[in-house]
């Protein structure tokens, strides 16, 4: 039962962590209004995997624990929880909200121009991510090494 929930543990960061690397890439490459457009249209497809992936990983991390015995016992398990947390806090409370405001603009403009203000947009979301990006890669090294 645990090597099954470890698995689908694996699976579910992969799924859910996977778009949060990618589509920033996405977005940065864009050089044309219709690209930008086709962009953010595949975002809104694609975001649903990180939240799927989300909800997956919190069930089957908490199953793990209860498996293991664990609890809350351990420190790198406590950081782990500690930052998957303020990740969700980063991408719940501030990216979402200004993509979302992003997408309605990139999705209404027209032509091949780049929307005025989305450079700017950009780049207030673009340390968020970058924040997110970090925290990310600490919890796999923590998940990974397993520090005392």
């Amino acid at each position: 039962m645990s090597k099954l929930v470890v698995v689908i543990h694996v699976i579910a960061s992969i799924v859910g962590i996977g778009p949060a690397f990618v589509l920033p890439i996405l977005t940065s490459s864009a050089k044309t209004g219709s690209q930008l457009r086709f962009v953010f249209g595949l975002m809104k497809k694609i975001n649903r995997f990180p939240k799927t992936g989300g909800i997956t990983l919190i069930v089957t991390g908490i199953l793990l624990m209860i498996i293991d015995k664990m609890g809350l016992s351990v420190l790198w398990l406590n950081l782990s929880l500690l930052f998957f947390i303020v990740i969700e806090v980063i991408i719940i409370g501030m990216v979402e909200p200004r993509l979302k405001k992003l997408t309605q603009l990139v999705m209404t403009s027209e032509g091949e121009e780049i929307p005025d203000g989305y450079t700017t947009a950009m780049n207030k979301i673009a340390p968020l991510e970058a924040a997110v990006h970090v925290l990310t890669i600490v919890i796999i090294i923590l998940m990974v090494v397993k520090p005392v």
